[in-house]
C-alpha cells in the first residue's frame, strides 16, 4: 500500500471510486506523510479534491518548513509551480507572525496580571497589614510569616521606600513614581473611596476631574486591560485564589 498509495489516489479520483479514495487519504492522514513526500501529496490532494488531506499537508509544511524545503520534492515543485512555492512561504510567514503576536499578547497579559496582583497586595497591606508593614491599629506578624499575596513582598519594599524617600515627588524618583502610579491605578479601580484605607484614594478620584481627555483615555485603557486580565483567570482560578488567601 505504501508504495502505491499516490497512484491509487490519483486513479480513485480519475475513475470516481470514493471508497478507494477514502482508503488512500486515510492511510496518508494516519502516518503516511513524510517530509520527503508531503509536497507531492499536497499537490496531488489539491488535484484530487481532498481538502482535508491538503490541509494536513499544509500544516506539516508550515510546522517543519526548514526540513521540507530542503527535500527533492520541494526543489522540483519550486521550478514547476512557483505560485505554490510563494503560497507556502507566505503561509509560513503568516504562522510565524501569529506566533509572535500570541507571544506578545501573553507577555502583555502577564504584565496586567502583575498589576492586578499589586492592587490586591496594596489593599491587603493598607487594610490588614502584612508582616512588617500595615495600619497602626493592626498587629503585625513579622518578616518570617509567609504571605499568600504574590506581589506583597515587592510591594512592601516599595511602600517602605516611598515612606522614607526624600525626593518622592512624581518624576523625581523612579521607585516613587511607580508607587504614585499604583496608587492612582488603585483609585481608578476602587468603588469605595470614602471608606478605602489606601492612601490618597480620594485624592486621585478628585484629580481625575482635572485630567485631560488624552490622559483619561490612557488610564481607562489601562484599567480595562487589568480588569480583562483578572477576568481571564476564570471563576475556578479565582476560587482557588480565594482558598489560598484564606489558608493560614
Amino acid at each position: 500500500m505504501k508504495n502505491f498509495v499516490l497512484p491509487l489516489l490519483a486513479l480513485s479520483h480519475l475513475y470516481s471510486v470514493p471508497s478507494l479514495k477514502r482508503v488512500c487519504t486515510h492511510f496518508l492522514e494516519r502516518g503516511g506523510l513524510t517530509k520527503e513526500n508531503v509536497i507531492d501529496v499536497l499537490q496531488l490532494a489539491r488535484n484530487c479534491d481532498a481538502p482535508r488531506l491538503s490541509l494536513i499537508c499544509l500544516r506539516m509544511v508550515v510546522k517543519d518548513f526548514k526540513s521540507v524545503s530542503s527535500t527533492e520534492g520541494w526543489k522540483v515543485m519550486k521550478h514547476a509551480n512557483r505560485s505554490l512555492e510563494q503560497e507556502l512561504v507566505e503561509s509560513v510567514i503568516e504562522e510565524d507572525s501569529r506566533k509572535d503576536e500570541k507571544l506578545r499578547k501573553l507577555e502583555e497579559k502577564k504584565v496586567y496580571l502583575q498589576l492586578y496582583e499589586a492592587m490586591e497586595a496594596l489593599l491587603h497591606i493598607c487594610k490588614d497589614g502584612c508582616r512588617t508593614i500595615g495600619p497602626c491599629d493592626k498587629a503585625l506578624k513579622g518578616s518570617q510569616v509567609a504571605c499568600n499575596f504574590p506581589a506583597c513582598k515587592g510591594l512592601e519594599t516599595l511602600v517602605r521606600h516611598f515612606s522614607n524617600c526624600k525626593t518622592r515627588v512624581p518624576g523625581g524618583c523612579i521607585h516613587c513614581k511607580r508607587m504614585w502610579q499604583l496608587l492612582e491605578l488603585h483609585s481608578r479601580m476602587c468603588d469605595e473611596p470614602d471608606f478605602c484605607k489606601v492612601p490618597l484614594c480620594r485624592h486621585f478620584k478628585e484629580k481625575m476631574k482635572q485630567q485631560t481627555k488624552k490622559d483619561e483615555a490612557k488610564w481607562r485603557l489601562l484599567v480595562s486591560k487589568v480588569i480583562a486580565a483578572k477576568n481571564s483567570l476564570g471563576p475556578f482560578s479565582l476560587a482557588q485564589r480565594s482558598i489560598a488567601i484564606a489558608t493560614p
